[in-house]
């Protein structure tokens, strides 16, 4: 009669066996053997018997940041995404870039048009204007620091019109 140590070791194996899964069960049969270390030169001398275009590996890209070259796929799909976002982000700064010359020509637009303005008002300002009295005396004080009475004309008016509510 068997003893109830062995029956419960063989219980026990019987229900650890049902709970692998078929494909991690090894038949007894099959016993594992250490991998062998292979001599150095034995990818050298297999090698040679390769067709060329197996024998050649080629070497993978590098990326800017670092010296090293990528080692594994997902650090070159990582790469990849890095130089798109990259790439996205060269293209927002030129549309940012692009957005801000047409701001600055629309804004240098608007004051040739407001001098424009000026320049008639300041034509008509200067037929009004009595050169003997006191804003006469003073605005030709004033012209001489200009090349001409219309310039200083219409930064009197702008100067003028920045004042008032």
């Amino acid at each position: 009669m068997e003893s109830i140590d062995d029956i419960l070791a063989a219980v026990k194996a019987e229900y650890e066996t049902k709970d692998k899964p078929k494909e991690l069960q090894k038949p007894p049969q099959l016993k594992e053997e250490p991998v062998k270390p292979q001599p150095a030169n034995f990818l050298q001398n297999h090698s040679a018997n390769l067709p060329l275009a197996a024998n050649a590996i080629p070497e993978l890209p590098r990326q800017k940041w670092q010296n090293e070259p990528i080692s594994s796929f997902e650090d070159i799909v990582l790469a990849q995404i890095r130089a798109e976002f990259e790439e996205q982000e060269r293209t927002e700064q030129l549309k940012k870039q692009q957005q801000l010359r047409e701001e600055q020509l629309k804004q240098e637009q608007l004051r040739q048009k407001q001098r424009e303005v000026f320049k008639n008002q300041a034509r008509e300002w200067l037929k009004n204007l009595k050169p003997l009295s006191e804003e006469g005396l003073w605005f030709e004080e004033f012209a001489d620091a200009y090349p001409s009475k219309l310039e200083a004309a219409i930064d009197y008016l702008q100067a003028l019109r920045e004042t008032k509510p």
